[in-house]
């Protein structure tokens, strides 16, 4: 008789993210794909703005580990409707964190890198946050309420996530990829850090994550390299072929944004690098990893 894998609950699975993790998490754990827009076998309907929704997924689940990939990730929607940000992004994290930490279920939780306030970069597990707007803000209180309330829980910042949109929303490598094969010039911020972390690379990282139970607490993923966002851009345009020249410097303190954008919130993400054994990607190794992927 073939035993049916433990039951995983994965929520945000039609987002950028979960779009990726389902199908390579699908090889060890049986799957239920929780969003609003689920559909098939192993979708469950989840509305993370209700508490009730949350709990009827989780009990249709019955799940021994759940990786909360689910959010509002616009930090300007998030500044625009705080109250909404707050059900969705911290209270969702309250409840599934109650609902693991009673059950005994491993919760996962994504969290980001603008938990910092971004005057120094280069930040470790160790280093103190200091959110800057709703959204980071509340992804700072989701983060410690999946460790209080979750025992075992481990929570995993990214940064600016890039790699194909997979049918799920579009982010800025696609508006670049999109002007620059047109042909025509593109802006990106040259007074802008990040440590970029490559999509693809997250369903590797996860795997070995969930493959070891005492991993937990924070950790960081993001790239090996720190650039700016015009670096990044450049490099981008290099490796995929497109002219170098259409990248046009631009500054982010001119730009209008209702959230505040920190300077430089790069990532070390050694400690979980050596904790699995993969090494983060460069920007150089990612986008041509991505370039194949493309065709």
């Amino acid at each position: 008789m073939t035993k049916t894998p433990p039951a995983l609950l994965l929520t945000g699975a039609t987002g950028y993210i979960g779009r990726r993790l389902a199908p390579v998490l699908s090889r060890s754990w049986t799957v239920l794909r929780a969003s609003r827009t689920s559909a098939g076998d192993g979708a469950l309907d989840l509305d993370l703005s209700d508490p009730d929704s949350i709990r009827r997924a989780f009990d249709a689940a019955a799940p021994k580990v759940v990786v909360h990939a689910g959010a509002e990730a616009d930090p300007d929607v998030c500044e625009r409707d705080p109250e909404r940000a707050r059900k969705v992004n911290v209270d969702a994290v309250k409840t599934l964190a109650m609902l693991c930490g009673a059950s005994g279920a491993r919760l996962v939780h994504f969290s980001t890198d603008l938990v910092f306030d971004g005057e120094r970069g280069w930040y470790g597990e160790d280093d103190r946050p200091v959110p800057r707007g709703v959204y980071a803000r509340g992804k700072l209180a989701s983060e410690e309420a999946a460790l209080v309330r979750a025992p075992g829980a481990a929570v995993l910042r990214v940064s600016a996530v890039y790699g194909r949109p997979l049918g799920g929303r579009t982010g800025f490598i696609d508006h670049l990829r999109a002007k620059l094969a047109a042909g025509e010039p593109a802006g990106a911020f040259t007074d802008q850090w990040r440590t970029a972390t490559a999509a693809d690379q997250l369903p590797e990282v996860l795997v070995k994550l969930l493959a070891d139970p005492d991993l937990e607490g924070v950790f960081h993923w993001g790239g090996a390299d720190r650039a700016t966002r015009f670096e990044a851009a450049v490099t981008f345009a290099r490796v995929m072929g497109f002219d170098e020249r259409l990248i046009r410097p631009a500054r982010s303190v001119d730009a209008k944004f209702a959230s505040p954008r920190p300077r430089d919130t790069s990532l070390d993400s050694s400690r979980l690098a050596a904790a699995i054994g993969i090494a983060p990607l460069t920007y150089e190794a990612g986008f041509k990893a991505l370039r194949g992927a493309w065709g």
